[in-house]
């Protein structure tokens, strides 16, 4: 006869304990702003100075010699015209006083003086142009440009601006996922044996 022994067993049922990772990649952002510049432009400048021309037209010659005088001009030329006629005269009696000197010569002074009046020599006469060349008086100066010139350019300022740099680390959480478990079963069993 066979007889069923029952044996106890141990059924052991582990679980590992896991763990899990929350990863936080780190952000970086760089923002680069371009540089400001100013561009400011000088014209270039020119100066102009200009003297005008100038005509000078003296006709007072030309005047004078049409006897279109001045009161001035007029009353000198009279006063110099009076005193040649003065001093020719002076002259003329003198040299006839002389001739009415000489009276060992034994000529009629008289009679030569007479006759040198009543019967004058012939008249100077000479072609005059009136005005004269060259009684009017001519003088132009020509018209001065200065110019200058004073160049232009550019004036350029250039302002540097720094990168903006923001930046948040990463992270990493470490947390339990699953927790470990261990499951102990008492088991019996059973066994034949021969009586």
């Amino acid at each position: 006869m066979v007889n069923i022994m029952q044996i106890p067993q141990i059924r052991l049922q582990q679980t590992y304990a896991q763990i899990g990772l929350r990863i936080t990649q780190p952000v970086q952002e760089i923002e680069q702003k371009q540089a400001d510049q100013s561009i400011k432009q000088v014209p270039a400048t020119m100066t102009i100075e200009r003297k005008p021309s100038h005509l000078d037209i003296d006709q007072e010659q030309l005047w004078n010699e049409l006897n279109f005088k001045s009161n001035s001009v007029f009353s000198e030329d009279m006063a110099a015209f009076a005193k040649q006629e003065a001093l020719e005269a002076v002259a003329e009696k003198a040299q006839e006083g002389d001739q009415f000197a000489a009276i060992e010569k034994k000529n009629d002074a008289i009679q030569s003086v007479v006759s040198a009046k009543a019967n004058p020599g012939p008249a100077e006469f000479n072609i005059g142009f009136i005005p004269s060349y060259g009684s009017v008086k001519i003088h132009f100066t020509p018209t001065e440009l200065t110019i200058d010139w004073k160049q232009g350019g550019a004036e350029i300022e250039t302002t540097q601006n720094k990168p903006i740099h923001n930046y948040t680390p990463g992270k990493t959480e470490v947390y339990l996922r699953q927790m470990q478990n261990l499951e102990i079963d008492f088991v019996g069993g059973n066994v034949d044996s021969k009586s």
